[in-house]
């Protein structure tokens, strides 16, 4: 009896592992991500409150695949026990049919402890889940950690 759970939770690992490395890898087919990071200039400027420290995380997507319409992110989950993110709403990042392949989107994070050093973030991850949105197609959910990779720069094209 032991021997059968034993199998029955060896082969459910095994499925949620092989499941998840295809969403991956459906993720990383269809689009190009990267994450920059912004603290915020003086303390209290996007909350009002002057204690709060915080900045914004920017995710910046390149599509792949042409018949990506848009990626929907539900969850954002910063790797830091430092920060926070506290998503209200869900975030999408749009693809104009013809054209710019190319689409950024931002969302806030703030920094949980009052005496917390926070400082250069590059190399941290951050956990996104949602679902990517397919012309004719029924919608992919996925969920994946990217690594920040720098200070964010606004680039003019």
């Amino acid at each position: 009896m032991m021997t059968i759970v034993l199998l029955v939770f060896l082969f459910l690992g095994g499925y949620f592992f092989w499941r998840t490395q295809r969403q991956k890898q459906r993720f990383n087919r269809s689009v190009g991500m990267t994450v920059s990071y912004m603290f915020q200039e003086r303390p209290g400027q996007y909350s009002g409150d002057r204690n709060a420290k915080g900045g914004v995380f920017v995710f910046q997507a390149e599509r792949s695949d042409d018949r990506l319409k848009n990626i929907v992110i539900r969850k954002v989950k910063p790797l830091h026990a430092d920060l926070d993110v506290n998503l209200e709403q869900i975030l999408v990042i749009p693809f104009e049919r013809k054209g710019n392949a190319r689409s950024d989107v931002s969302v806030r994070f703030k920094v949980n402890r009052r005496n917390a050093k926070v400082g250069d973030l590059t190399g941290g991850r951050v956990s996104i889940s949602g679902v990517l949105n397919f012309e004719e197609s029924k919608p992919e959910s996925f969920t994946v950690t990217l690594p920040i990779s720098n200070l964010y720069q606004k680039t003019e094209a």
